[in-house]
């Protein structure tokens, strides 16, 4: 009786809090003649109480490879655990990532100093970060992560790899308006078996700004942010400074049409040479119609440029349109060209996709589509093939405790 009683005020404490649980589902799958077995599954779930939240997300990902075009990643596990706790100014946050590589064709890593190649079998990451309000406007952050990874070699050697972050800084919302940040980050690897270690360093001087100004529906961001390195990248080259600046404007025309377009570059200084990292440009038009009907039909034009060592180019246009109640009828069409290993194929690949599809929606509670697609590329020859993809998302609610 007394121990019956000991436990109930120890549980009491946690009956009596409010406790809200969120789920989701999103399974995707699909196949062709070239890739039969094509497929994600995410889940999830989130506890959230007064000053406590707690998130687990679960995925499962296969994507096999063909005759046409080799994959890295075939089939893979990982599972993502947070829980953060609020404790007045302070902020604390444990996480931990797992992730198992599936099936009997592992990826293929190459390992630096010439030390050959080696299969991935997966990795587990667990991390802190911790987060202080000293005041209303300046923010303290610091966080450390591991990784402990199974590379194998052919003769089932483990090389023993592992990896270590620590990174901190401070931010400071200026009273005229900019906000100032300094960061540093030091990252060491290391592998017993062959040898190996690395060390380098990072120190960040960022600037953002969000002006508050500005016409009635439109936000404008932006950020430059200098970063100077100490360490060599694994082919023992010294790292280069470098210069990133962000600028995202969103912009709603009409009560119908919004715009939201995202301009990234990046510069390296390289023992005086100045050259361009990465440019990139990508923007996104959304117009909205038949907005009395149960589901608003839509229509997305979108694009993306960047240029670095390699070329990507994307465009293209999605279309839904609303039939009856729940139902909808999807279109898409989407040119892609991407840089290829494949022999005889050239530097780049272009990619023309384009289909019909079928959607419905049950309110906010789950949504079940299809898509029949057919893509053409060019590799060694033109290649031109048929495929179907469906998934089905599904989100009962919160449900309060």
């Amino acid at each position: 009786m007394k121990t019956s009683l000991f436990v109930f005020l120890l549980v009491l404490p946690v009956l009596a809090m409010a406790v809200s649980l969120d789920g989701w589902v999103d399974i995707q799958t699909g196949g062709d003649s070239l890739s039969p077995q094509m497929g994600r599954a995410d889940l999830g779930g989130l506890l959230k109480g007064d000053n406590w939240t707690f998130v687990v997300h679960q995925r499962f990902s296969r994507v096999d490879s063909t005759g046409v075009v080799e994959r890295i990643l075939n089939t893979y596990s990982r599972t993502d655990v947070d829980f953060s706790i609020e404790a007045g100014p302070l902020t604390i946050n444990p996480d931990i990532c797992w992730t198992v590589d599936l099936g009997d064709n592992k990826p293929e890593l190459v390992l630096p100093v010439q030390a050959g190649i080696v299969y991935r079998e997966g990795f587990i990451r667990p991390g802190l970060g911790i987060e202080a309000d000293v005041s209303e406007n300046i923010h303290l952050f610091a966080r450390g992560m591991y990784w402990n990874r199974d590379l194998i070699q052919e003769d089932d050697y483990d090389l023993a790899w592992t990896e270590t972050r620590i990174s901190g800084g401070v931010s400071w919302d200026t009273p005229w308006g900019p906000s100032l940040s300094v960061a540093g980050l030091n990252h060491k690897t290391s592998s017993d078996f062959i040898n190996y270690e690395a060390t380098w360093s990072r120190i960040d001087v960022s600037v953002a700004v969000q002006p508050q100004s500005l016409p009635l529906n439109m936000f404008v961001s932006g950020d430059v942010t200098y970063s100077t390195y100490d360490g060599s990248d694994f082919n023992d080259h010294d790292i280069a400074d470098r210069l990133t600046s962000r600028v995202r404007l969103v912009q709603m025309v009409f009560p119908s049409i919004s715009v939201n377009a995202i301009f990234e570059s990046a510069l390296d200084f390289d023992e005086g040479i100045t050259r361009s990292a990465c440019t990139s440009l990508e923007s996104r038009i959304v117009y909205r119609f038949m907005r009395s009907q149960d589901i608003a039909s839509s229509v997305v034009l979108f694009g993306k440029l960047s240029r670095s060592s390699i070329r990507t180019e994307r465009a293209g246009i999605f279309s839904r349109v609303n039939l009856y109640k729940g139902l909808s009828i999807l279109l898409e069409a989407q040119a892609r060209v991407t840089p290829t290993s494949v022999a005889g194929a050239g530097p780049d690949r272009k990619r023309y996709v384009f289909g019909p599809g079928l959607e419905y929606q049950f309110g906010n509670t789950a949504r079940i589509w299809g898509m029949v697609e057919q893509e053409r590329t060019n590799l060694e020859t033109n290649q031109n093939w048929w495929r179907i993809r469906a998934g089905l998302e599904f989100y009962p609610g919160t449900f309060n405790f």
